[in-house]
C-alpha cells in the first residue's frame, strides 16, 4: 500500500522534549459553510440512492363567460432528482508512528473529516455556473447594483424568498467596499441598507457575512473561478429552490486493522449527492477574481 504515514512522513509530531499537542497548527481548509443555501434532505432511512424532487406547474387562471362551461386546464409535475454517490479518504498511520507521535488516531479522523466537509462545500460552490441566468461583469469587481440587480432577477421570476448569497471572500470584499454606492440612507427613510449596514462584520470563522439587503451572505474560498481564472462564480439563489443537497449518511469514520502492514486504515467516508433542483430560482454572480 502506497502513502502509509510514517514517522518520516509525520516527523514533525514524533515526541520532543520541545513539542507540544497543542502546538499543533491546523491545516488550512476553506470554510464549510454552503450549506446554507442548499435544501437538505435526508434519505438515511429510506432503501433508495436517489432522492426527487416534484415541481408543481405554474397555471395560469383565465375569464369566464357566463353560461359557458369551463375547459379544463392541464396539470403536469415535472421533478429534479438527486443521486447519492460516496465520496471519502483514507490515512494510514502505521504502528511505529502510533507509539512514537503525539496525537491519536482520532487526531487523523478529525483532519479526515474536513477534507470530506470541504468536498461537499467544493460540490456545492460549483453549482453556480450551471444557472442559465448570470448577472455582473467578466474581470470587473461584485458591486451593489450587481447585487441589487440579482435580487431583481429572482424577484422578476416571482420566485419567494428566503434569498441567500453564496461568494469567495474577494466577492465579500468588493460588495463591502461599495454598499452604499446605489442605495444611500440619505435617499432612504426607515431602516435604509446604508443603516444596516454601517457595522458589517469582519472576516468570522464561520465566513458568514450577515444580511445584506435582506439576503444571507455566506463566503468560502471553495467559489470557483471562471473565465480561465479571471473572475469568481458565486451564486444568488432561492434557499429550498434551487439547490438540493441529499444526503445517505454523514462523514462516517472506519478503523481497520492492516496487521501485514502493522498499520491501522482510518477510513471516512460520506455518501451524498448535490444538484439543481430549479433553474429559474438562481443566478450566478460573476465577478473580477
Amino acid at each position: 500500500m502506497a502513502s502509509e504515514i510514517t514517522t518520516t512522513s509525520a516527523d514533525d509530531l514524533v515526541y520532543a522534549e520541545q513539542i507540544l499537542e497543542s502546538a499543533i497548527i491546523d491545516a488550512l481548509y476553506a470554510n464549510n459553510n454552503a450549506y446554507g443555501v442548499v435544501r437538505y434532505a435526508s434519505i438515511a432511512d429510506f432503501p433508495t440512492k436517489v432522492k426527487s424532487f416534484p415541481k408543481t406547474p405554474a397555471l395560469t387562471a383565465s375569464g369566464l363567460t357566463e353560461g359557458t362551461d369551463m375547459s379544463a386546464t392541464s396539470f403536469s409535475t415535472g421533478d429534479a432528482t438527486i443521486t447519492v454517490a460516496e465520496v471519502g479518504i483514507q490515512l494510514v498511520p502505521t504502528d511505529l508512528l502510533s507509539v512514537s507521535d503525539i496525537v491519536s488516531d482520532s487526531y487523523y479522523a478529525n483532519e479526515a473529516g474536513k477534507a470530506v466537509a470541504l468536498k461537499q462545500t467544493t460540490d456545492i460552490a460549483a453549482l453556480g455556473s450551471g444557472f442559465n441566468t448570470t448577472v455582473g461583469l467578466t474581470t470587473v469587481d461584485l458591486t451593489e447594483a450587481t447585487f441589487l440587480s440579482g435580487i431583481a432577477t429572482l424577484e422578476a421570476a416571482s420566485v419567494p424568498g428566503p434569498y441567500g448569497f453564496l461568494g469567495h471572500p474577494i466577492q465579500k470584499s468588493d460588495l463591502v467596499s461599495d454598499i452604499g454606492t446605489t442605495i444611500s440612507a440619505a435617499g432612504n427613510t426607515g431602516m435604509s441598507s446604508r443603516d444596516e449596514l454601517n457595522d458589517l462584520p469582519a472576516a468570522r470563522p464561520d465566513g458568514m457575512l450577515g444580511s445584506v439587503l435582506g439576503v444571507d451572505c455566506y463566503f468560502t474560498a471553495a467559489v470557483p473561478t471562471a473565465g480561465g481564472g479571471a473572475d469568481r462564480s458565486g451564486m444568488l439563489v432561492a434557499v429550498d429552490r434551487a439547490i438540493g443537497f441529499v444526503s445517505k449518511w454523514e462523514a462516517r469514520t472506519r478503523l481497520q486493522r492492516d496487521e501485514s502492514l502493522r498499520a491501522v486504515e482510518i477510513n471516512v467516508v460520506s455518501a451524498y449527492g448535490v444538484g439543481e433542483i430549479d433553474d429559474t430560482s438562481g443566478v450566478e454572480v460573476l465577478s473580477d477574481a
